[in-house]
């Protein structure tokens, strides 16, 4: 039996091999490494995994070109080489079905639903008509089974003990399948695979021969990776766990976000502006402006909840385009831990120093106020609470509409011409979530009631937060900090202010010196009934309408 194997193997590849000539295939094969290295160069290392955006540079598309001009005339192609249909609308539809079942799949033992193990079967059953009509290298035909057994492990086997009673069709880790005791399948298998092996054996010895005759042939410049979950290289050439980069919905497969792409080495003069418990912000410079720069710790970057709510933060920045939000300029990254999103930078600093800054001064020398511009400040406080008021109507005019959760001065960024622009749109609101619980006041005071009784979020949330935002302005200082005494018996700290707030016994002070019809608006904005406080619009054309007056 295994005499004729081996013999079969022989005939086989010998037959292969003389059907073509080698010197053709070597000059073939280096006009596919050089016109593949003039793709990589001009795309600036964009991901291959981008798809269209990837196939829409002409030099990408004639790799592909190259790489089946081989296989026409009869080369051994190596595993590695990109697939020759790659560039076809038909490939790149299986593409983006095949890394959307890939991505739900390698989240399956986390999220705890039965959906994303059936996303894991949708996977085996559609890579087949990826892999044909893509026309992806494989050492041979289910080639693929035994590498998502090694990637998807750990993925497979918690769903089969998770829902013992659902007979999932895929393979589990130690590569028996799931639903079946078919043994002749099995026997059949084992013949078939030692006729494989046998093939792949004589393959390698051979092409190690012919490499070794001929050292420019091959390199490793063409290097193919088409599943959506690698590995990643540490500092010290080590390998990251595979659950570090994969992620839903991850932003770097995401065709509509390749567009975003800035390449890391055109992003200079970076300096760190400041460092929080998760995140950090760099200033820095790309295409000859100033840029802001925010990534996670990369210690937070291994967190799949805190990198997931970064991506969304991400994609959610890219949508918006408005004069008083801060503009979105791309995202970068070489791996998972250096996923950077870049803005818009904003000179002067967030509207929180400015109100520090003012009331550390005598109370006759501040500049800042709600009716006079100056040299030295070029705005007012009710031209800043229009400006944000608008960008909260922008915000809200979306459907569904968009509700930033965690408006305050500290979120108002001032820019060069002094406008104020509202920023962070979401991962302060996850992470920061148990700092606000034990700072002083922190983002409690800015709740609205119905919220902190475990109520739904609404844009009439955000208005309560826009007059508490008034309150600051005015006051000069954080909202009830006059209240934390620090006396146990008083029992002014964080969670007593949330209750007064939450049974309506508490509300934000202001001077006895804010513009009245500024004053009724901010009290409108704090009603403790969600329904009665205005609109987003209604709150922009009645600041618009005092800026005249005042």
């Amino acid at each position: 039996m295994m005499y004729m194997l081996a013999l079969c193997c022989i005939l086989v590849f010998d037959s292969a091999i003389e059907a073509a000539d080698l010197t053709q295939c070597a000059a073939l094969n280096q006009t596919y490494q050089n016109q593949y290295a003039v793709c990589q160069n001009e795309t600036s290392g964009l991901d291959y995994r981008t798809g269209r955006q990837w196939c829409a540079f002409k030099s990408c598309g004639d790799t592909i070109t190259a790489a089946a001009n081989r296989k026409a005339a009869g080369c051994t192609l190596e595993v590695a080489c990109l697939p020759l249909n790659y560039c076809t609308n038909s490939c790149q539809t299986q593409l983006q079905i095949f890394q959307g079942h890939y991505g739900q799949c390698d989240i399956a033992n986390t999220t705890l639903q039965v959906q994303n193990c059936l996303e894991c079967e949708l996977l085996f059953s559609q890579y087949d008509e990826f892999q044909t009509t893509c026309q992806v290298q494989a050492s041979f035909p289910k080639a693929y089974v035994i590498d998502f057994q090694n990637k998807l492990g750990t993925q497979l086997d918690y769903c089969v003990r998770q829902f013992p009673n659902v007979k999932f069709q895929f393979p589990s880790s130690q590569g028996a399948l799931v639903s079946t005791n078919n043994n002749t399948a099995l026997y059949i298998g084992i013949g078939v695979g030692s006729l494989i092996l046998c093939i792949i054996g004589l393959l390698v010895f051979r092409r190690y021969r012919f490499l070794t005759k001929n050292p420019h042939v091959g390199g490793s410049g063409s290097r193919y990776h088409h599943y959506p979950s690698q590995e990643l290289n540490d500092g010290q050439g080590g390998a990251k766990k595979r659950d570090m980069q994969s992620q839903n919905n991850d932003i770097r497969f995401d065709t509509d976000m390749a567009k975003f792409r800035v390449p890391q080495r055109n992003i200079l003069n970076v300096s760190m502006l400041v460092k929080g418990g998760y995140g950090v912000v760099f200033r820095a410079t790309y295409n000859g402006k100033d840029v802001a720069m925010k990534q996670l710790l990369p210690s937070k970057a291994k967190d799949p909840s805190a990198t997931a709510e970064f991506m969304r933060e991400i994609r959610l920045c890219a949508r918006l385009n408005h004069p008083n939000i801060v503009g979105f300029v791309g995202i970068a990254w070489s791996t998972i831990v250096d996923l950077a999103v870049l803005s818009e930078f904003m000179p002067n600093g967030d509207l929180n120093d400015l109100i520090k800054s003012e009331r550390n001064k005598p109370e006759h020398e501040r500049i800042f106020n709600w009716k006079f511009q100056t040299r030295a400040i070029p705005t007012t406080k009710t031209i800043a609470a229009g400006d944000v008021a608008k960008a909260l109507l922008y915000l809200h005019s979306f459907q569904p509409p968009i509700i930033h959760r965690d408006l305050k001065s500290k979120n108002v960024l001032m820019s060069d011409k002094w406008e104020a622009k509202l920023s962070d749109f979401g991962i302060s609101r996850v992470t920061n979530v148990d700092e606000t619980m034990t700072s002083n006041i922190g983002t409690m005071a800015w709740i609205a009631p119905e919220v902190l009784t475990g109520g739904k979020y609404s844009e009439k949330a955000d208005i309560y937060s826009f007059g508490v935002f008034l309150s600051e302005l005015d006051m000069l200082e954080t909202p009830y900090s006059n209240m934390n005494t620090g006396d146990s018996e008083e029992g002014f700290s964080n969670a007593r202010i949330a209750l007064l707030v939450s049974q309506g016994q508490l509300q934000p002070s202001f001077t006895n010196t804010i513009p009245s019809k500024i004053l009724t608006l901010a009290k409108q904005c704090l009603s403790f009934r969600d329904e009665e406080r205005p609109t987003a619009d209604i709150v922009a054309s009645t600041l618009g309408e005092i800026f005249h007056e005042l």
